[in-house]
């Protein structure tokens, strides 16, 4: 005799699928590993580029601006007190104004008597804040010598034209004491300097004032006319008082 199956177990045909459901895959459904092709991946080579072009850049920038500022910032250094020889007095205020030196400089300023006479050296600098930028130096030379100030003026105007910083150029001045001689020298940088050599009895003065002026980014050479200007200025007022 058969018996039945156990309970809950049954020998039929599982049910067929629900109409409308097919064996197949579902539109737009994969299967794994058959997706859509991606998109290629970008280059970062123009990205880098970029970036170390704006860095140059900007490198650029800041360089210029060192430069700049370091050209044009005000020259010379905080007004002095220093005492100078008396007759370096007769340079007036106004006229070291003229010529951008009003910071007197006692270090290189001094008196020595000599055999026959005496010679003192006046100097004065840039005062910062007050004298503009670039550079100026004023150097005066006052010096007596008795029975020998012919010589002693040609052979300081000599001296002058073998200048070797640039090539000397030499001028005679009219009006200033008994013999006066400019003598310009303009070097292959922006230095530029100007001399003038005075006698007057047996005393000579000689006016050195030298210097260059701050450009956009490096010095330039400064106006001649201006530099000549000052210098005599200076000359004219130590001779005046002598």
């Amino acid at each position: 005799m058969t018996q039945p199956p156990p309970h809950g177990w049954h020998q039929q045909q599982p049910p067929p699928p629900p109409q409308g459901w097919q064996q197949q895959q579902h539109q737009g459904w994969q299967q794994p590993g058959w997706g859509p092709p991606q998109p290629p991946k970008k280059s970062k080579a123009p990205l880098v580029v970029g970036i170390l072009v704006g860095v140059l850049v900007l490198a650029g920038v800041i360089t210029g601006l060192v430069l700049y500022l370091n050209v044009n910032k005000d020259s010379g250094t905080s007004k002095r007190a220093d005492e100078l020889p008396s007759v370096c007095g007769n340079v007036s205020e106004a006229a070291l104004a003229k010529a951008r030196t009003t910071n007197p400089n006692g270090r290189s300023s001094n008196e020595t008597k000599l055999t026959d006479g005496t010679r003192t050296i006046c100097t004065w600098n840039q005062t910062k804040g007050v004298d503009g930028k670039g550079h100026r130096t004023t150097d005066i030379y006052v010096s007596s010598e008795q029975g020998q100030s012919g010589e002693a003026f040609d052979r300081n105007v000599a001296q002058h034209m073998k200048n070797t910083q640039g090539t000397p150029q030499q001028k005679p001045l009219e009006g200033l004491g008994d013999q006066a001689t400019a003598v310009l020298v303009e070097s292959d940088s922006a230095f530029t300097e100007i001399s003038i050599i005075v006698r007057k009895g047996d005393t000579i003065v000689e006016v050195e004032h030298f210097g260059w002026d701050a450009g956009i980014f490096t010095n330039t050479k400064p106006d001649v006319a201006e530099l000549e200007a000052a210098a005599k200025g200076m000359a004219e007022e130590m001779v005046a008082k002598i």
